[in-house]
């Protein structure tokens, strides 16, 4: 064994009786009661505060948890499975933190109180967490992208986020216009369809197009191109290094390779010419000083890329990027738009009605970049909700749709101790309207007992406090985000619930586990 420390377990708290479930369901405990008062629409903002005194006001559940600088192993879980939420679905990080933490306060209320092994609570809880999507499932209704209910879920998404109405508008106006253009493998996916970019300073507005963040590569190129034939460039082009000069010491050598450079540039160019092309957009590392120069002299507009853009420009303009000079004698290495352009005061560049795909471009302004920031981050929470909600159905939102679930949750014959999971899961499903209510300023409980006694759908006005149906209302969530954030919390939960001891290990590092094993 190449380390012998490594396998050596030792007790965090030595000579101290450490209580790991105690200790662990706190640390959920303190991270869920960080974000519980941002949930739903009257939810309260956080003032977040670097070291270096940056500011950033938020009430984004992700955003407060990945600015958390977590130290406790259990707290770090859960600020991991809420990014994994955020990925996956864009929403409901929040509340799966609220329903893990009271899965977890419950659970540890069966352990240490009536006894009740780890193993069974949960099982339990995994039995409940299965039976309450299925539960939710049946529940939920397909909606289209013609359906009112479409932008209800918007609204819904963005009510409580920093001029939450303004970016409903463009959202909506955004996904209606890429329409059906957006579905993909049989289902929508916005992620491929809809841009959404920041900038300060600039007008909110949603563009037929795509919009880069960037600038022409040399202010004597055409800052505009009607009707432009445009091409990705991923050629190298800088046939010959700098590094190349500077190693020889040879005049004549030298020489040589300068011509050498010379030729083969406008070699380069002549042949991205012959093509039609007169746009380019340009992903090269480097880029020769001459090459740029014979396009500035054939009035050619370039502009560099990232790596990360060529997959839906080459999309949206319908044609592949060219690799090698070989690529430009092929087919589909030239594509069209209506117009290209350059707004020198913002900064961007535009391209108009690719000759590809539909790619509608958000572009979502602040006063700052703080705001910008959060604008954004909103913006995109709004089109992952639609996503959502027009691949996997809606149900009744401001906690209304777990609520009348649990009824039906206990009415299931269950046998034993799964029993005993499904009392665990139905008060988290419990705590969400709970807190939304909480936030609100009523008296939670009392609110959420009349409520659960009516029919299915009703839920509490904010407002009012009155019982009303939700989804006649348009509050109304998606079911995936309900289902994941359902089963995040189920996950954590488990994991919580079945750690007995906290202990401190030499080295978990994957190279020590393979010497290890060795």
């Amino acid at each position: 064994m190449s380390n012998p420390n490594y396998g050596v377990w030792r007790p965090i708290a030595e000579n101290v009786e450490f209580n790991a479930l105690e200790s662990n369901s706190l640390a959920v405990m303190a991270v869920a009661e960080t974000v519980r008062t941002t949930l739903g629409p009257k939810g309260l903002d956080k003032l977040l505060i670097d070291q270096a005194m940056n500011r950033h006001v938020s009430n984004d559940g992700v955003t407060i948890l990945l600015s958390l600088r977590a130290i406790h192993p259990v707290a770090r879980m859960i600020v991991e499975i809420a990014e994994r939420q955020e990925q996956l679905v864009g929403d409901g990080t929040t509340t799966a933190v609220v329903m893990a933490s009271e899965m977890i306060k419950e659970g540890k209320r069966l352990i240490k109180e009536l006894g009740v092994h780890p193993t069974k609570v949960v099982e339990g809880i995994e039995n409940g967490v299965k039976q309450a999507c299925k539960l939710l499932e049946k529940d939920a209704k397909k909606i289209s992208l013609k359906d009112k209910e479409l932008e209800q879920i918007i609204k819904t998404s963005l009510n409580s986020k920093l001029d939450g109405s303004k970016l409903s508008t463009l959202v909506i106006k955004s996904i209606r216009t890429v329409g059906e253009n957006s579905i993909y493998d049989g289902s929508f996916d916005f992620d491929k369809s809809i841009k959404v970019i920041r900038k300060t300073n600039v007008s909110d507005m949603v563009f037929n197009g795509v919009v880069l963040e960037r600038r022409r590569l040399d202010i004597e190129m055409p800052i505009k191109v009607t009707k432009p034939k445009i091409m990705i460039v991923k050629l190298d082009l800088k046939p010959v290094k700098e590094s190349w000069l500077k190693e020889n010491n040879r005049y004549e050598e030298i020489l040589t390779m300068e011509n050498d450079r010379l030729s083969k540039s406008k070699k380069i160019v002549d042949e991205i010419v012959s093509t039609g092309a007169n746009t380019l957009l340009i992903a090269s590392p480097e880029i020769d000083e001459i090459i740029e120069n014979l396009l500035v002299s054939k009035k050619i507009y370039g502009i560099r890329i990232s790596s990360d853009e060529i997959e839906f420009l080459s999309r949206y303009l319908g044609i592949k990027p060219v690799r090698m000079l070989d690529d430009l004698k092929g087919d589909k290495i030239v594509g069209t738009a209506d117009n290209v352009y350059e707004n020198e005061d913002e900064g961007l560049t535009y391209i108009e009605n690719g000759s590809g795909k539909q790619i509608v471009s958000i572009i979502v302004s602040g006063s700052t970049k703080e705001t910008s920031l959060e604008r954004w981050r909103s913006a995109i929470d709004g089109v992952n909700a639609a996503e959502a909600a027009l691949n996997k159905g809606i149900v009744a939102g401001g906690g209304a749709a777990e609520l009348h679930v649990i009824d039906k949750l206990k009415n299931l014959r269950l046998r034993g101790l799964e029993q005993v999971g499904v009392e665990v899961v139905a008060s988290a499903l419990e705590s969400i309207m709970r807190q939304i209510l909480t936030n609100a300023g009523f008296n939670g409980l009392e609110k959420v007992m009349a409520a659960k006694a009516s029919n299915q759908n009703i839920g509490i006005d904010i407002d009012t406090g009155d019982l009303v149906d939700m989804c006649e209302k348009g509050v109304i969530d998606p079911l995936l985000v309900k289902i994941l954030a359902l089963e995040a919390a189920g996950e954590i939960s488990k994991s919580v619930l079945r750690i007995d001891r906290n202990l401190a290990a030499e080295d978990l590092s994957p190279q020590a586990v393979s010497e290890t094993k060795r």
